[in-house]
């Protein structure tokens, strides 16, 4: 099969798209024909610090194809079958607390090898049914930046419907699919973004207001738009950390997802004590979190935003468009091109 395998060695080009042995079905673990894949900024993250992965390392967390081949330990009762649509979680053993993942968690795409190749070999347990209503980019688009923003809002945060919900990085993955899930739930959401494109995106995906983050007064913007009296707030940045918690309702919630502009956060320690603010860590989620996530996809059928769709071959560019401005959404690998 054709995989993006990452070169470990400092002389090697850091991703090359090459022929590489097919992976077998054992135990109750599944082989997928993978129609498309795509990429999230952990991928990016990850090839930075390449030389530390094992030789013939293939990257990619989301996925989403056709059932292949079913190990023999895979129970009947699963009703997996080859020819089958399928979604992939990339939650590897989560394990049976639903409030932190076990010791032996991992997300697809290292130390496992990942979606960026025409096939991957996942455990049964990581299967789950494509909505029939998503195309199969919007489907591959789905499992990392969905549970995530699912876990941290709803999980974690506790959304409920008629809160107010402040979305960071409201153009990204995360973003994009933190304000379709709010929307969906109910809420009035209210994203951050950083051009008049972004915004008028963020509000067709369902955002009520938006405030423009290149500005000085991004604090005083988001006071104009909730009053002081946020609901809930979702940060992958780490550095709306301030401004969000200073537009919190008393008791409000603060949801930190990750570090994108910043790792270190600034915060005004009164601003949490006297409104009885949470500030509540989050990444990814439960087997628990995906099935409820795929639940609302269906039932409120949404679907993820596609920023663009680069042929398997063409990998080096879809990381660079990760890193484009203009970028709203998923960059997404048709991995059979």
């Amino acid at each position: 099969m054709r995989a993006a395998v990452v070169g470990t060695e400092p002389q090697e080009p850091p991703v090359r798209v090459m022929d590489v042995p097919r992976p077998r079905a054992s135990g109750d673990w599944v082989v997928v024909r993978l129609e498309r894949a795509s990429l999230n900024r952990l991928d990016a993250m990850m090839l930075e610090q390449r030389t530390s992965e094992a030789p013939g390392a293939i990257l990619g967390s989301d996925g989403a194809g056709v059932v292949h081949e079913l190990g023999p330990d895979v129970p009947a009762s699963t009703g997996w079958a080859a020819g089958d649509h399928v979604i992939v979680s990339p939650s590897l053993h989560w394990g049976l607390d639903e409030r932190f993942p076990s010791p032996e968690y991992e997300i697809l795409g290292s130390p496992t090898h990942g979606t960026h190749a025409e096939y991957v070999a996942v455990p049964a347990a990581n299967l789950h049914a494509k909505p029939q209503h998503l195309t199969w980019e919007e489907a591959a688009s789905l499992p990392m930046a969905g549970l995530t923003a699912w876990r941290a809002l709803v999980t974690r945060g506790r959304l409920a419907e008629g809160e107010t919900v402040l979305v960071g990085a409201a153009s990204s993955g995360v973003g994009t699919a933190a304000i379709q899930i709010a929307a969906a739930a109910g809420a009035r959401v209210v994203a951050v973004t950083a051009s008049g494109a972004k915004a008028a995106e963020a509000l067709q995906l369902g955002a009520a207001a938006t405030v423009d983050r290149r500005t000085a007064d991004v604090a005083d913007q988001l006071r104009a738009a909730t009053g002081g009296h946020a609901d809930l707030a979702l940060d992958p940045t780490g550095t709306l950390w301030g401004p969000f918690v200073a537009n919190l309702r008393s008791a409000g919630r603060l949801v930190v997802v990750g570090k994108m502009a910043a790792a270190v956060a600034t915060l005004d320690v009164q601003s949490v004590y006297w409104k009885q603010v949470d500030v509540l860590g989050s990444s990814m989620g439960s087997p628990r979190d995906f099935d409820a996530l795929l639940a609302q996809v269906r039932a409120r059928r949404w679907a993820p935003r596609v920023d663009s769709v680069f042929p398997l071959r063409e990998i080096g560019a879809a990381y660079a468009r990760l890193d484009a401005a203009e970028r709203v959404g998923k960059v997404v690998l048709d991995v059979r091109a």
